[in-house]
């Protein structure tokens, strides 16, 4: 199954290219059948930290790049807003445009609908990332062959569940590194400051999609463990789409 809306925006973040265990080719036939007017890269697209210390760098992520490049020679607004893995992208911010790719720290979308979003990567918004960034690599690399070794395990019979471990092990961390709805409260205010009334982000791996007290929250998830995009279709409604190998599994207009 193939993307067959032509949405006015899509949102993707968290490939970590270089990464050992990404989902690359799931997203690279995400894209293949993805059809928009604009397409936000939300960071850590290239996984920089990982490429570091190793160098794991496969033809599907060439293929991958190669098809981002072909939508915008298809005609499609592509916007790339790095995060803290890709970090270097924000030393040539000042460039403005590479190969046809806007580049941006963070953006403001207005929907169709006239709703004002501030769109960022969020780990400025991280506590981890921000004061321990020695903790955040270690916990990365930990993260990086734990999430490989679960993908073998899971391809044994009846282990598939070992998939979800990592998205899991995650999610733990940071609820215990840092306060509970930091992260969205931080987004809530910046995104004040700038007259918005909701907030893009990605960085921490997990899709959500909730409006509370006239304020909206967005995340893209990743293509590690939940394989998830944000995109708004032509009236301006925002839902996440779920994906995987098979293709689209389910739309949801609501994830807390």
């Amino acid at each position: 199954m193939t993307v067959k809306t032509a949405y006015r925006t899509v949102f993707i973040s968290d490939t970590h290219l270089g990464m050992t265990g990404v989902r690359s080719e799931t997203l690279l036939a995400f894209l293949h059948g993805l059809s928009c007017e604009t397409l936000y890269l939300v960071g850590d697209i290239i996984d920089g930290w990982a490429l570091q210390r190793h160098w794991v760098w496969t033809d599907t992520d060439d293929a991958v790049l190669d098809a981002i490049f072909a939508q915008v020679k298809a005609g499609t607004r592509v916007v790339y807003i790095p995060g803290n893995h890709d970090d270097m992208v924000r030393d040539i911010l000042s460039v403005e445009r590479f190969g046809g790719v806007e580049l941006r720290l963070s953006d403001i979308l207005i929907l169709a609908d006239g709703r004002r979003f501030y769109v960022t990567h969020g780990d400025q918004f991280d506590v981890v990332t921000n004061n321990m960034t020695w903790l955040s690599k270690f916990g990365h690399l930990i993260y990086e062959y734990y999430t490989a070794g679960m993908r073998q395990v899971a391809r044994l019979p009846g282990l598939g569940w070992a998939n979800n471990l990592p998205a899991h092990a995650k999610s733990l961390s940071k609820r215990i590194f840092q306060p509970q709805g930091a992260f969205e409260r931080g987004l809530q205010r910046e995104a004040g400051e700038r007259n918005a009334v909701g907030a893009i982000a990605g960085h921490i791996h997990r899709p959500a999609l909730n409006t509370k007290d006239g304020f909206t929250y967005a995340n893209c998830g990743d293509w590690v463990e939940s394989c998830t995009a944000l995109v708004e279709d032509p009236a301006g409604h925002l839902s996440l789409l779920y994906w995987s190998d098979e293709g689209l599994i389910e739309t949801r207009e609501h994830v807390s």
